[in-house]
């Protein structure tokens, strides 16, 4: 294969990751608005599930993803630190809790009658439940804000890599599937 093909077969591989990777931010970007609108507080009906579609969204870019890989590290880096730190946050949360279940975070604890469940009473007889870390409420509208920055400028690279890889071909009136290769 020569070095252009090479090229181009590269450069839509990475495009297939980048588009990939914009839907996956936007469909945590819409849970989280969600999550939003919706939840209040922690023992919120709709926290556990909405968390992991934001967790599991957000975080697919990042991962191993057979068989191109993860986005290169430059989408990691953001100009506010506490963007960057945020990312790092719901990097980590997946791989410990949400994707995982490392025995260090996630806690079973038994619940003997009569042992207080927060501020709704106290248990009627033995139980048990699991004991997760959770993210304040509070932090959901910079996580929304992290997403926003991912996704604009993943959508301007998608935009510009769309030009160039097929803004000057003569292209029939039809859907076609990205190949990476030049045909």
């Amino acid at each position: 294969m020569s070095s252009e093909k090479k090229n181009i077969s590269w450069r839509r591989k990475q495009f297939y990751k980048i588009v990939v990777a914009r839907q996956d931010i936007k469909a945590a970007l819409d849970a989280c608005k969600l999550f939003l609108y919706k939840v209040s507080k922690l023992d919120d009906n709709l926290y556990l599930p909405l968390l992991n579609a934001i967790v599991v969204c957000y975080s697919r870019p990042f991962s191993r993803n057979k068989p191109l890989g993860p986005l290169p590290k430059k989408w990691h880096t953001f100009g506010n630190p506490k963007f960057k730190k945020i990312h790092e946050a719901i990097l980590d949360l997946r791989d410990k809790t949400i994707a995982h279940s490392d025995l260090a975070i996630r806690k079973v604890l038994i619940l003997p009658k009569g042992t207080p469940i927060g501020n709704t009473g106290l248990t009627s007889g033995l139980g048990v439940v699991v004991r997760d870390v959770a993210l304040p409420v509070e932090i959901f509208p910079q996580i929304e804000a992290v997403c926003l920055d991912l996704g604009s400028r993943l959508n301007l690279e998608v935009e510009k890599e769309l030009r160039a890889l097929f803004g000057s071909k003569d292209l029939p009136p039809k859907e076609f599937e990205l190949t990476f290769d030049d045909e």
